[in-house]
């Protein structure tokens, strides 16, 4: 990769154009707006929006921004409300877009009536979910959500087989952290498996005891380019050899969650169960903003080529409070602001992202494994957990997607 990818202010405008405003891009999960009134205000690319369940029980992805003036209707990060009042003009909105309400509307005169739908929030052409994921996209036409995520959907279903009813809950509140670094280097560093042993040392230190190696060469671990930007690391050949429940929850007793293990039992029979929980969650990156991170989730929110904010929140499973509590610690041990995981990773990028102000060599290196790629029916995989194939994969996407050379 050219350095300018990460550095340039009109390839990042490029990139909010192309990848941000026509593709599908996650924004929200079905349990943060589980209930009619529901909002919450993200960022698709650049642009503020508003994801809304109406009184109709219809999700719908709201341009922030009031059709009078283009005042930010709505502050909060999330809440309950049939209506958004804008706090310029007293302009009103219902919260499925309709303009409700104007002071003093007989200003405007008789043909004012005529523009009210006109005059309504501007929204998303098209929003769809799966597996309670909901993405958007802010133009009309192009692929399906289903045809966006092609093989991309065995991570999410990998992640809904650990849960009783199929369902997760994403309301334990979102950690927010300012990466100093363009965003792509935050999401392709998440399946990076080469600098784990050395910008993670002391916490590979502390959990030696519990996780299996992550020395490349002495474990049966690949990497995965799955097609379309998705790509992942995948433990899940290693976990199967061990044939040991929780080897990715710090090999915990099962006898200690043992209504868990009996509610995934009763649901899906013993032999399913126990493959669940062998192999474990993914740690798979979906195009281009998603990282489903074990038992937590991130998403990106691209603010300039030097600065991106990264979202993350514990994956929690309704009706099981006792592994809910746990998962919240480690949670906060991984990605919280103290944590061991996410805070190295922002330094690295931010070091990244000032080593750029060196403009020589130009290109960046991205060949690792190349030689020993093999195709499946899976996508492109790499034996060698250090291959860079997930970063190959995910910048033929974008070369794709953008234009140019990559």
């Amino acid at each position: 990769m050219h350095g300018s990818v990460y550095t340039s202010p009109e390839i990042f405008r490029r990139e909010m154009e192309t990848i941000f405003k026509k593709g599908w891009v996650y924004v929200a999960h079905e349990s943060e707006v589980s209930e009619p009134g529901d909002y919450l205000t993200r960022m698709i690319g650049t642009e503020p929006v508003v994801v809304a369940r109406g009184r109709d029980g219809v999700v719908r992805v709201l341009l922030n921004r009031c059709t009078h003036r283009a005042n930010k209707l709505c502050t909060a990060e999330k809440g309950n409300a049939n209506s958004f009042r804008c706090p310029y003009h007293g302009w009103t909105f219902a919260n499925n877009g309709d303009l409700q309400g104007v002071p003093m509307r007989e200003a405007y005169g008789d043909a004012f009536d005529s523009l009210r739908k006109e005059l309504a929030l501007a929204q998303a052409p098209r929003v769809d979910s799966y597996g309670g994921f909901i993405f958007a996209s802010l133009s009309p036409e192009g692929i399906t959500l289903r045809e966006h995520l092609g093989g991309a959907t065995r991570a999410i279903d990998r992640l809904l087989n650990l849960s009783p009813t199929r369902k997760i809950d994403l309301r334990a509140n979102w950690m927010k952290h300012l990466h100093h670094a363009n965003w792509k280097m935050v999401v392709e560093n998440n399946v990076d498996g080469y600098h784990a042993l050395f910008t993670h040392a002391s916490v590979y230190d502390a959990i030696r005891p519990a996780k299996v190696s992550h020395v490349p060469s002495k474990v049966e671990v690949l990497v995965r380019d799955i097609g379309d930007g998705h790509s992942e690391i995948d433990y899940s050949d290693e976990y199967r050899k061990l044939d040991e429940e929780f080897v990715w929850y710090g090999r915990i007793p099962r006898a200690k969650l043992a209504k868990y293990v009996a509610d995934l039992e009763a649901a899906y029979g013993p032999e399913q169960a126990h493959n669940a929980l062998v192999v474990g969650p993914p740690h798979t990156l979906i195009w281009p903003n998603l990282f489903l991170a074990e038992m937590n989730v991130m998403f990106v929110e691209p603010q300039a080529p030097d600065r991106t904010i990264a979202w993350t929140t514990a994956v929690l499973i309704p009706g099981q409070d006792e592994l809910n509590e746990r998962t919240l610690r480690r949670a906060e041990g991984a990605m919280g602001p103290a944590g061991f995981l996410i805070a190295d990773d922002g330094e690295i990028g931010m070091r990244n992202q000032a080593g750029l102000a060196a403009q020589s060599p130009e290109w960046l290196e991205l060949s690792r494994g190349v030689s020993d790629d093999i195709v499946d029916e899976t996508g492109i995989i790499n034996r060698d957990k250090s291959a860079e194939t997930p970063q190959r994969g995910f910048y033929a996407r974008w070369a794709a997607v953008v234009g140019g050379k990559a």
